[in-house]
């Protein structure tokens, strides 16, 4: 089986809703658990994923991530990570509840 991650995000400064975007990491695994380790990876000191900090500069940053995940498509398995904002959401964020209860491409 197939498991890959999955990254729903918007570009900062826009509105998250006209602007998000589902993104699909090129590495795939094959078990959830193999999944969720790289997912869950933190190896900097301020609590940042390390695959969402090089989603992040890889794309200039110009998008930041609203929800982030484990899937196979296969069995429709998943497994979703969403940000805590420990220092309060984006003013674009404010007052949007995305509802967030699964992702696909």
């Amino acid at each position: 089986m197939e498991y890959k991650i999955l990254i729903l995000a918007y570009i900062i400064g826009h509105s998250p809703i006209e602007t998000q975007t589902t993104f699909q990491m090129e590495q795939t695994y094959d078990s959830m658990k193999d999944c969720k380790q790289e997912l869950l990876t933190q190896s900097r000191d301020n609590g940042t994923y390390d695959v969402m900090w090089e989603f992040v500069v890889d794309n200039q940053f110009k998008w930041d991530w609203l929800a982030a995940g484990c899937k196979n498509d296969e069995t429709g398995e998943e497994f979703i990570l969403k940000p805590t904002y420990p220092k309060g959401k984006p003013l674009e964020l404010e007052g949007i509840d995305l509802g967030i209860n699964g992702l696909s491409v």
